[in-house]
């Protein structure tokens, strides 16, 4: 399924190039604020590609959670046809060798990223976040981690969503969308890409 293919700000549609993949089962509307806030940070199509299980190898088996790293170095080396940049979405619960969780991870300047929506349902008062807030996260910590993928650090501007957050009330803190400097660094970066894909470079797969 693809979203928007006909829609880019950078010429002709660039089909293939970013795609989105539910690890497991997925909500559908999930998938679509994913994908739609991709295509409206980064001005490309983006692809939703068919659910894959996660791969076994990445739980750990001690803590019941799967180690992120795991999961971004399959979705690196598993990209389909042209893909340059690939996120993972999961509901179940995330972690890496140095934190008892993550919302998300990713490479810097890689090819892949994931998130997960397993922490994201919790209220900060009740037992479940409002679906708006529920979605709103989602929407952070995927533009966050893609950001990550294009080489954009951590930013200490104000509540940019590149700002690190590590807790539920710093998600919630931050805003949905870049600040100026970011946005020019990602928008240079997405320029970047699509010279590498018109000349045939392929994408660093770290």
């Amino acid at each position: 399924m693809n979203v928007a293919a006909n829609r880019s700000d950078h010429g002709p549609a660039k089909e293939g190039l970013i795609a989105v993949i539910p690890l497991g089962r997925v909500g559908e509307d999930v998938l679509r604020v994913v994908a739609d806030s991709l295509q409206g940070i980064l001005r490309l199509p983006v692809d939703l590609l068919e659910p894959e299980p996660l791969p076994p190898e990445a739980f750990m088996e001690l803590r019941n959670q799967y180690n992120a790293m795991t999961i971004i170095k399959h979705l690196s080396n598993n990209r389909p046809g042209k893909t340059m940049k690939i996120l993972g979405v999961t509901t179940k619960d995330l972690c890496n060798p140095i934190l008892t969780y993550v919302f998300g991870e990713a490479y810097m300047n890689g090819a892949a990223a994931v998130l997960s929506c397993y922490r994201l349902h919790r209220g900060r008062e009740s037992e479940f976040a409002p679906r708006e807030v529920f979605l709103e996260r989602v929407v952070k910590v995927a533009l966050h981690e893609i950001g990550h993928t294009f080489n954009l650090p951590h930013c200490h501007s104000g509540r940019c969503v590149m700002r690190a957050s590590n807790t539920l009330a710093e998600l919630d803190d931050k805003l949905n969308y870049l600040c100026d400097y970011c946005e020019m660094f990602l928008s240079e970066a997405v320029r970047d890409m699509l010279e590498r894909e018109k000349g045939g470079a392929p994408q660093d797969a770290s």
